[in-house]
C-alpha cells in the first residue's frame, strides 16, 4: 500500500513584484515584524558581490545588533503564533487520535498575516508540477472521510509552549551531539531536486526528548560559516513535540545551520499552505508491519524556475511555502542531497538508548523487515527526473552495531538502500543474550 506525496522546493533567480521587500527609504515606519522580514531579505547574498565581503560583513557584525536580531525574530514568531490563535476556524475536525485540526481560510494562515505578504497571490499549480495520483485517507485526522472545505487549509492545533525550532548557538555541535545517522548522499554537484519512496514505520522512542525520523535533505552551505541552508521533509516520531508516539509527516528548514532560524512545518514566516487534504504534523496511518504489509509515501522536492522560493507538498494537491525571505546558499540549487534515517537521543538517564531507527531491524533483514528508500531519482535543471545510479554513505560517529545502512539494487526499486537498527542498548542486550546462550550450550556439551 502506498501514497504519493510531492514536496516541491522552488527557487528561481527572479522575484515577483508582489513579494518585493521595501527599500531602506521605504522602511521608515515599518513594524518590527516588517523590518525583520526586510532584514532577512537584506541578508541574502547578492550574486554581484564576491564571497569575501559577505563573510567579512557577517563576521564583524556588532554583537548588540545580533542580539537585537534574535529578539526581533522571536517577536515575529510570537506575533504569528498570536495571529494564528486568534484566527477563527471555518471547521474544526476532531481526529480519532486526539488531534484537533482547524480548517482555516487560506488567507488567515500565520505567514500571510504579515503586511509584506498581504497581497500575495497563491499559485494553485506550480509550473512543471509532476502529476500525482489522487489519494485521500492516509492520515488519521480524515480517516472518517472528512476533509477541510475548498479554500481552507488544515492546521494541526498546537500548544503555545511547543518550540518550533531546533536553535543552538553551536551549529556543528547541534548537528552531531546525540544525533545518530544512517544516510545515503550525493555531493559536490548542482542539484535541483530529488524524489524517493520510503516506507513508514512506528519505531520505539525511549525518552520523550528523543526522536526518530526518515527524511530527505536538500543542503547547501557550510557549518564552518553557519550558512547551511536545508529543506527537509519526511516522517518523524517525536513524543515531546507531538505528545504521542505516532509517525507524523513534517517539513523543516534552516538558513543558518540551525543557529537562529528555521522551524517545523507551517509555523514560520513565509509558509503558504494550499492543500485542504494534507496536514503537516498529522499522524500517518497505517504504518508498515514487520513481516507484513508495507506502507510507503513518495516525497518529491525540486526547484521551480518560474517562482522565487516556494515549497509545495501535494497528494494530488499541494502545500506551498514562500522561501523568498529565507534561503541564501540554497536560493539557486543544492550542493548535497541526502536520504535516510536520523535518531536523536539526549541520554538523560545516563544509559544507552533503546530508540529505534526505521523498523528497529538491521538492513540485512531486507524487504518487509527493514526500512528502505526506493526508486530514488535526481531532478535536473530542466525539472526532469533521472534514476539515481550510485551514492555513498555517511554515518558520522554513529555506532555501527546500533544503526547501519546497506546498498541494494533490483528492477522494481533501482539502486536503493535499507537502513536502521535497534539502538545501542538493544543491540548490546542482544549480544549479551547470544553470548549467554552460546556459553550455556558450550557448558551443556562439555558436561554431557
Amino acid at each position: 500500500m502506498d501514497a504519493e506525496l510531492n514536496i516541491l522546493a522552488l527557487s528561481s533567480d527572479q522575484i515577483g513584484s508582489i513579494n518585493q521587500v521595501p527599500t531602506k527609504e521605504d522602511s521608515e515606519g515599518l513594524s518590527e515584524a516588517e523590518q525583520d522580514l526586510k532584514s532577512l531579505k537584506d541578508d541574502a547574498p547578492n550574486d554581484d558581490l564576491p564571497v569575501g565581503p559577505l563573510i567579512k560583513k557577517c563576521c564583524t557584525m556588532d554583537q548588540g545588533k545580533s542580539a537585537n536580531r534574535i529578539i526581533i525574530v522571536a517577536a515575529v514568531w510570537l506575533l504569528l503564533l498570536f495571529t494564528y490563535s486568534g484566527a477563527t476556524p471555518i471547521l474544526t475536525i476532531q481526529s480519532p487520535d486526539g488531534d484537533s485540526i482547524d480548517c482555516l481560510d487560506r488567507m488567515d494562515q500565520p505567514s500571510l498575516q504579515n503586511p509584506l505578504l498581504k497581497n500575495h497571490v497563491i499559485q494553485e499549480t506550480p509550473s512543471h508540477m509532476v502529476k500525482t495520483e489522487e489519494g485521500f485517507g492516509w492520515q488519521v485526522w480524515h480517516s472518517g472521510g472528512t476533509a477541510c472545505p475548498r479554500g481552507t487549509i488544515p492546521v494541526r492545533r498546537f500548544e503555545t509552549n511547543v518550540s518550533h525550532s531546533k536553535n543552538n548557538p553551536d551549529a556543528a555541535d547541534r548537528a552531531t551531539r546525540g544525533h545518530q545517522y544512517a544516510i545515503a548522499q550525493m555531493q559536490n554537484q548542482s542539484f535541483y531536486g530529488t524524489k524517493a519512496t520510503l516506507n513508514v514505520w512506528s519505531p520505539v522512542v525511549e525518552s520523550p526528548d528523543d526522536f526518530s525520523l526518515a527524511q530527505i535533505w536538500l543542503v547547501s552551505g557550510h557549518y564552518q560559516t553557519n550558512d547551511i541552508n536545508t529543506v527537509e521533509a519526511g516522517w518523524q516520531v517525536f513524543p515531546n513535540r507531538y505528545h504521542d508516539r505516532q509517525s507524523r509527516l513534517f517539513t523543516y528548514w534552516t538558513r543558518d545551520a540551525y543557529v537562529r532560524t528555521g522551524c517545523y512545518s507551517t509555523h514560520c514566516v513565509g509558509f503558504v499552505h494550499v492543500s485542504s487534504t494534507i496536514a503537516l504534523e498529522a499522524a500517518i496511518a497505517p504504518t508498515s508491519t514487520f513481516g507484513g504489509d508495507q506502507f510507503d509515501i513518495t516525497l518529491q522536492i525540486w526547484k521551480d524556475g518560474s517562482i522565487f522560493g516556494e515549497l509545495v507538498v501535494g497528494y494530488g494537491r499541494e502545500y506551498r511555502a514562500d522561501w523568498i525571505l529565507v534561503f541564501t546558499t540554497l536560493s539557486d540549487h543544492a550542493t548535497t542531497i541526502q536520504w535516510g534515517g536520523e535518531v536523536l537521543y539526549r541520554n538523560t538517564s545516563g544509559m544507552n538508548t533503546t530508540t529505534q531507527m526505521g523498523s528497529g531491524r538491521f538492513p540485512d533483514e531486507g524487504f518487509r523487515k527493514a526500512a528502505y528508500f526506493c526508486n530514488i531519482q535526481i531532478a535536473q535543471e530542466n525539472r526532469t527526473f533521472l534514476p539515481l545510479q550510485d551514492f555513498n554513505f555517511t554515518m558520522g560517529d554513529t555506532q555501527r552495531d546500533s544503526y547501519t545502512i546497506k546498498k541494494a539494487h533490483n528492477q522494481a526499486c533501482g539502486t536503493h538502500f535499507y537502513y536502521g537498527g535497534p539502538g545501542p542498548l538493544r543491540s548490546a542486550s542482544d549480544r549479551v543474550s547470544f553470548t549467554f546462550l552460546l556459553f550455556s550450550f558450550s557448558f551443556f556439551v562439555f558436561v554431557v
